[in-house]
């Protein structure tokens, strides 16, 4: 319809989504509340992000930055060259640079909170942190990126846990 209209080359289209969707994986059917103790697996987590402007952002490009759905409105906004209203300090990073072309330039980390686990995520590691009630995981993802082995007492990770533990 955009290209019917003539509009095609001047509208920037944004696919994504507010969850991830274990569809089976990891034998859970739904998203991290699909389980008890609820999981922060990678598929319930991860969401599609597509960014799609002929002429603008290249055809075909991935980016390999993790970036939140907090990153999402500075980025829009810095994309489109709109200043952001003055008000309370707000969360989130613009990585409108990287759709232009620019190298991920910035520490790829990312923190999740969901009922009674917290979370962070580097690009090969996840440290889930829950309550008394409830064991916390390592998983390292490059060696196991289906999250099935928790490495959490494992003793080749505990400078890892204490930086991570640390920093969450």
């Amino acid at each position: 319809k955009l290209e019917e209209l003539g509009v095609r080359e001047d509208t920037l289209v944004v696919f994504t989504a507010d969850q991830g969707w274990n569809a089976g994986h990891h034998g859970v059917w739904g998203k991290g509340n699909g389980t008890w103790p609820f999981n922060m697996y990678e598929e319930s987590l991860r969401v599609p992000l597509i960014w799609n402007h002929p002429g603008s952002i290249r055809a075909g490009a991935v980016i390999d930055a993790m970036v939140s759905s907090y990153d999402y409105f500075p980025a829009i906004l810095e994309y489109l060259g709109i200043t952001p209203p003055p008000g309370p300090a707000r969360v989130g990073r613009s990585y409108a640079g990287f759709l232009r072309g620019a190298p991920p330039r910035w520490r790829n980390r990312l923190y999740f909170e969901y009922a009674h686990a917290r979370a962070v995520r580097t690009g090969n590691l996840k440290y889930i942190q829950r309550t008394r009630e409830w064991p916390s995981e390592l998983y390292d993802l490059e060696a196991d990126p289906g999250e099935t082995a928790n490495v959490i007492d494992s003793p080749q990770h505990a400078r890892q846990l204490r930086a991570l533990r640390d920093d969450l």
